[in-house]
Formats: structure tokens, sequence, C-alpha cells
């Protein structure tokens, strides 16, 4: 025999039925709540056992109604928010970066500071290590700046200034302020809130995740791009991307992570890595010291004080380097190649006073950088030698300059043809059509000449020396410090073959110098073993301006077809030439004018 169904009892009735049964003990709701979580009894630790784990989404709809009944009420939505308010307080004051030295913990000594410090990939692994570290705060202050994603664009532009925020999206997204070091992938943007897999991941970054707790220091794996991520690899070290979704996240995400920094350094100034690069970047960018110091108030960068030992520290080891490179275990053939111009700069005074005045600094400024490996491998050792060297010379001596040696050969002929239909091509593609067949592929490139795999260049700086080469006798004092920073003696230096680039007025009173000492008794004054030769850059230099200068034509005469002319048609107001020292600008008029005359033909 079935047994009897029981009379179905309504939700009101079961909440009338239980708290009678509830009153019956003398307690009320709030109180049995209360013991019910708190009370150590077996039964009801059994029955809570799973609230915080497997059974958290019943305890956040629990913890919804609370906050729903309370905020009912405007007195109950401020205890609500102080409440709150409360907890954040607790859980913000609990993170922190983790103390001790760098690598391990946040404190960066300025004293024994390393070159690696700067590096992409640690740079990467400090924004990772301080966002898993400080998890609340970065993801509150996340949401609070992504909040402004739910405006519309016109409700946006009224609120921001547009130039400003595609000024602060494309410029200081780099290591000045919290560089951004996120591949941001392809999250959908939530227009609520925070996607939750934006909050809990790890930036999605290539080094790996690291313990939420900061167990264990970050990984330092190296940091490759694929060609995908380009785009949305924001900031100033690669390229912007053209979807104003990702410039907002990127620049959202830098902000929160800047604004964790400075907390951080508020708390304990010893959280200092973020700060110690700044005061390195401001310093050469020429902040002066009255901004810097506000700079330092607000938690955005170390003191002045604390950047000049930094220096030292760095100097120190690029001393070391220098006599490293130089050496002749590192580099037993060819020393690295020295690059060197003059600089003159100004101590400027504004208050003059006796023994206080505005002083002029004639110096030298350089660096070394060796050749790629993939160069080297292809280079005959035997031809790379003093011997070589004074051989080679002393053919050209005798060599007979004839006019065929300039004529243009079928080969040279062919190319040029090729470079002129790749440059009209691109013009037409950039400025008049569209290619209607994209299958066809269009040479748009010039064809290379003897193209070099792409190294990134072992460059090392050269102390600042207060000697200029506008003269023989400086230009003996800029090798004199050369040497004392090489670490070798002047026998050891002039024993290999070594080369120097600069500029043209350079290489011509190195040549000076060298007859000024002919003949010598000592083989290490004679310089017979340095080979001057103009620099690509300031080979170009030259060569850009004659050109510019030479089809700059009169522009007094307004008859006058010059580049001049073609400047003032494309709206460039230019009364005069460029002049070499705006070496960018002059080369960026020679190509629009360049553009303009291929159009010009092309039509």
């Amino acid at each position: 025999m079935a047994s009897p169904t029981r009379p179905r009892v309504t939700m009101e009735e079961k909440i009338a039925s239980i708290c009678s049964h509830i009153k019956s003990f003398n307690l009320t709701p709030k109180s049995f709540l209360t013991a019910f979580l708190s009370h150590s009894v077996m039964n009801a630790a059994f029955r809570r056992r799973f609230w915080g784990t497997v059974g958290w989404p019943g305890t956040e709809r629990l913890l919804h109604s609370v906050k729903n009944l309370v905020c009912a009420h405007l007195e109950g939505q401020g205890h609500w928010e102080d409440f709150i308010l409360d907890q954040a307080i607790a859980i913000a004051r609990s993170e922190r970066p983790r103390s001790g030295r760098y690598p391990e913990g946040a404190y960066v000594n300025s004293a024994s500071l390393s070159v690696d410090f700067f590096t992409e990939r640690e740079r990467l692994a400090r924004n990772r290590a301080l966002t898993n570290q400080m998890p609340f705060m970065y993801k509150l202050m996340f949401a609070k700046l992504q909040a402004g994603d739910d405006l519309g664009d016109e409700e946006e532009e009224e609120g921001f200034d547009l130039a400003d925020d595609e000024e602060l999206e494309g410029s200081t997204q780099g290591n000045v302020f919290g560089p951004e070091g996120t591949n941001v992938g392809s999250t959908q943007l939530a227009t609520d809130g925070v996607p939750t897999e934006l909050l809990n991941r790890d930036e999605n970054n290539p080094l790996g995740p690291l313990d939420s707790d900061g167990a264990t220091p970050p990984p330092k794996d190296d940091f490759n791009l694929t060609e995908d991520d380009i785009n949305e690899f924001e900031g100033g070290f690669l390229c912007r991307s053209p979807d104003r979704q990702v410039r907002r996240r990127v620049r959202v995400e830098t902000m929160a992570r800047t604004i964790c920094a400075m907390l951080a350094f508020g708390t304990n100034r010893r959280h200092n890595g973020f700060q110690l690069s700044n005061s390195l970047i401001f310093m050469a960018s020429g902040v002066t010291e009255r901004v810097n110091s506000y700079l330092n108030y607000i938690g955005l960068c170390s003191s002045r004080k604390t950047a000049h030992v930094a220096l030292k520290s760095l100097g120190q080891e690029a001393e070391k380097n220098l006599i490293v490179r130089f050496s002749l275990e590192k580099a037993p053939l060819v020393p690295p190649i020295i690059c060197y111009d003059n600089l003159d700069f100004q101590q400027k005074v504004h208050m003059k006073s006796v023994g206080h005045s505005s002083v002029m600094f004639h110096g030298t400024w350089g660096y070394i950088h060796s050749i790629p490996p993939s160069v080297r491998k292809s280079l005959d050792p035997t031809q790379l030698t003093t011997e070589a060297l004074k051989q080679a010379l002393h053919n050209a001596s005798k060599l007979k300059i004839q006019p065929r040696m300039f004529a243009p050969s079928l080969q040279s002929t062919n190319h040029f043809e090729a470079t002129l239909k790749s440059q009209i091509t691109q013009v037409i593609l950039r400025y008049i059509a569209t290619p209607f067949d994209r299958e066809v592929e269009l040479a748009k490139d010039p064809p290379a000449v003897q193209p070099l795999a792409p190294e990134l260049p072992n460059i090392s700086m050269l102390k600042l020396m207060i000697a200029s080469d506008n003269s023989a006798t400086g230009v003996g004092e800029v090798f004199t410090g050369v040497i004392q920073q090489s670490g070798l003696t002047p026998e050891e230096f002039h024993s290999r073959l070594q080369l120097v680039e600069g500029d043209l007025g350079s290489c011509n009173i190195f040549d000076s110098l060298r007859a000024q000492r002919t003949p010598v008794r000592r083989h290490a004054s004679a310089l017979d073993n340095i080979l001057p030769i103009p620099g690509a850059a300031h080979t170009l230099w030259n060569l850009a301006q004659s050109i510019f200068l030479a089809h700059w034509g009169d522009e007094t005469h307004s008859r006058d077809t010059g580049a001049w002319r073609t400047l003032h048609a494309l709206g460039i107001p230019a009364d005069k030439p460029v002049t070499k020292k705006d070496f960018n600008l002059m080369l960026s008029h020679i190509q629009k004018i360049h553009e303009v005359t291929l159009i010009y033909c092309v039509l």
C-alpha cells in the first residue's frame, strides 16, 4: 500500500514555522545564524563545511540577499558601505610586495644596481610580481578605471581631452609610468564590469604563471612576440594597436599597475623598483630637481640622490664591461669598433655673479659596437691585420683613377630601374589607386643589396670626455681617453687593427694628427693601426644635404621651380633649406618631394 503524500507546505508557512521554533529556544534569527556560523559544535561545523569552497555560489547568494535587505534603506546603505570599506581596508593593508632584496624581493639597492635590471624580461617580471602580490588592489583599480568604457563616444569626448588621451596611450606606456608588458589577446570586454577571466588571468604573460601568494620569484624566460601580437602589444616599444578598445584597455592596466606601485612605495619606501627605474629615466629626460622632488613626494620616482647613487653603480659596471670587451682574450683579432662625435653643451646660469656664470663645455661622446657574429663568419682573418691595412693603403696610393670606375654597369642599371619601378608602384598604391587583383603580388620594395640578418647591436657607451675632436690636439686627447677606458696599455691598444667611425671632419683631423706624428720611433705613437672611416649616418647625412641643396633652387624668383616650390605647394613653409642639425626633417622633406615628383610623372 502506497504511503500517503505529505501536504505541500508553502515557503511562507515554512518560514513562519522555523521562526516559531527558533523563538521557542529564546533565539532570534540573527543570533541563530551567528551561532550556527561561529559555534564549533560538530553538527553545525559539518553542515557549513562547504560554504567557502564548492558551496560558494549559495553563500554568495546569501550575502547578496543580506546586502539587498540592508541597502533597501538609506541609513542601511551607509552602514553596508562602511562595512565593505572596513573589509577592503583590511585586505588592502594585508597586501604588499614581498620584502627582501631584488629579485627575490621588491627592494632594489641603488648601490648595487645592474644593467640587467632594465631589460625587457626583468621589467615584465616586476610588473607580473606586483600584480600577483597585490591582486585585490590591482583588480579594484582596474575595475574603477574600466568603468569609463560604459560611457558612450559622445560622453567620453565631452569628459576627456582626446589629444591628451592619444598622447598618454602612445607615449606613457613605456618604462616611465608602469610599462605595459601585456599581450592583450582577444578577450571580449564586458559592458557592466570587468570580465572575470581578465581579472583572474596572469596578464596573458608569455613568461609563465606565478604563484598567487608570491612564494616563488618570477621566472626570467625570454620574451618572444609572434607576428599576430605586434598590433596588440601596446606602448612605445613596438607599435600602437589600431583598435581603440585595445589601447584603452592597455592604458587602464598601466594606470592600475602604476597606482599599485605608488601605494607599495608609500607604505614601504624599500619597495622601490618602479620608482628607481623612473628616477633614472627622468634624469636622462632632463627633469629638473624641483619637479623630481614633487614626483618623489607623490611616489612616482625615487629621490635625485638615489638616482645619482644608481648612476654611479651603473657607471662602474659600464667601465668593467668596456675593459672586458677591449681585452685581448675577448677580441684577439678585431676589437670593438669605436664611434665618436663632438658634443657641445652649456651650463647656463640665470643669475650671474663673480665666479658663477655660464660655462660652455666642449667634449666628445661615443660608443663601441662589435661586428655581428653572422658577418664575422664571412670575413677573412688574414685581411684583418695591421699589415694587411698597410698593404691595402699602399696599393690604393698607386691606383690610377679612371672615369669607367664611376660609370654604371649593366647590373647597376637594372637594379636602378627596378628600384624606380618599385617606388612608383608604392606611391600609386599609397595615394592614387588600390590593387584590383590581390592575388597578383606587386613589387613595392626595391631589390635587396647584400642583405644582412637583423640583429640587436651590442653597444656600450664610452664615458664622456672633456676633449673636442675639432683639432688634432683634441683628437689626440680623445684617443688617450679611449685607451684609458679600455684598460689596455698603448702597445696593446695599437697591436690590433682598430676601426673608427666618425664624421668626415673627424676623419680628416685624425689623418692630420697621424701626419704630424710621422716619422715616429715607437709603434704606439704612429697610429698606423687605426682606420678612420665615415659612419653610415654621417655619410647619408652629407649626401642627403648635398642633394637637397643642389635641387633647392632660388626662392627669391617666382618662376623658379626648385624644391622650395614643391614644399610650398604641399603646405610646408620652408623659407630656407633645413640645416644638417635637423637630420630627420631633412630626410622627410626629401622623401615628400620625391613622392610628389613620382605622382606628377604618373598623372
